[in-house]
């Protein structure tokens, strides 16, 4: 392994270890826990739902559906050909703080499903970017928190989430 990336994996395990001790306090796991479902494949489905109702913003349940799908394919690609393990997995001393997960590591699902939403509010309700793009960012903080992933996983997750919805957005007429 070369020098450069001994010194990011000693980088992610530092993060790691001072972010995984946050769940070690009752409260902030509990609002660790309800941010990071944020980030999960259901929030954007119940928003396309409710955005489904109305004639006008029913544009914007049909551009998160195809983001999303388009979003999650090469993601799970990936995870599959880098098959890295998570964190917890990896390091005695990182705890998983949420439910034991199957899959690997690289790149953050909730994260890029996050930054998806995000960037196809963003498009939508320009006002509202910078807290959607504030709470995309929140989730992928808790996936680090909960010892699920490594900042290069969110990192990679917020840019997938956030390229691929706007290159279908660019399709827009």
């Amino acid at each position: 392994m070369s020098v450069y990336l001994m010194g990011i994996r000693r980088f992610e395990y530092k993060v790691l270890v001072r972010l995984n001790s946050i769940i070690e306090h009752r409260v902030l796991r509990g609002l660790v826990l309800a941010v990071t479902q944020l980030g999960e494949m259901i929030t954007p489905f119940i928003l396309a739902g409710i955005f489904l109702v109305n004639t006008a913003t029913r544009p914007v349940a049909f551009l998160l559906a195809a983001a999303h799908f388009a979003t999650f394919i090469p993601v799970q690609l990936i995870k599959e050909a880098v098959a890295r393990p998570r964190p917890y997995q990896a390091y005695r001393n990182i705890t998983n703080g949420g439910p034991s997960l199957k899959d690997y590591s690289f790149p953050s699902g909730h994260t890029t499903s996050a930054f998806t939403t995000a960037t196809v509010l963003a498009y939508f309700l320009p006002a509202g970017a910078p807290l959607f793009y504030t709470l995309a960012a929140l989730v992928g903080l808790t996936r680090m928190i909960l010892g699920v992933h490594y900042p290069t996983d969110v990192f990679i997750g917020s840019i997938i989430g956030t390229v691929i919805p706007l290159f279908l957005l660019a399709l827009l007429p």
